[in-house]
């Protein structure tokens, strides 16, 4: 059993291993930050797409407003998007509510 460990070990094929294994980590990894990517890129632009809706219509509902403001909670907090929406949020809080 011993020789046979040595023989793993003095192969090279422990090294393979564990190289495909860093490998395959880094690639969910990669597949991952894609993924966040994606979301973070639909929900800037529904955000946006809506933002300016409202601001044209002159007015939201409250079930919208809510909505509106998990999205760009989750965009902003949990996905760290940039500062662009911020200016398009307040200006739909300052919205009358309809």
């Amino acid at each position: 059993m011993n020789q046979i460990i040595i023989a793993i070990i003095g192969s090279g094929a422990l090294t393979a291993l564990i190289t495909n294994l860093f490998t395959m980590l880094k690639d969910r990894k990669d597949k991952s930050h894609g993924i966040a990517e994606g979301v973070q890129l639909l929900l800037y632009d529904r955000i946006k797409y809506l933002s300016k809706s409202y601001i044209k219509d002159g007015r939201i509902s409250p079930e919208d407003l809510e909505d509106l403001t998990r999205m760009w909670q989750c965009y902003h907090d949990d996905l760290e998007g940039n500062g662009y929406l911020d200016s398009l949020m307040a200006a739909v809080k300052r919205l009358p509510i309809a």
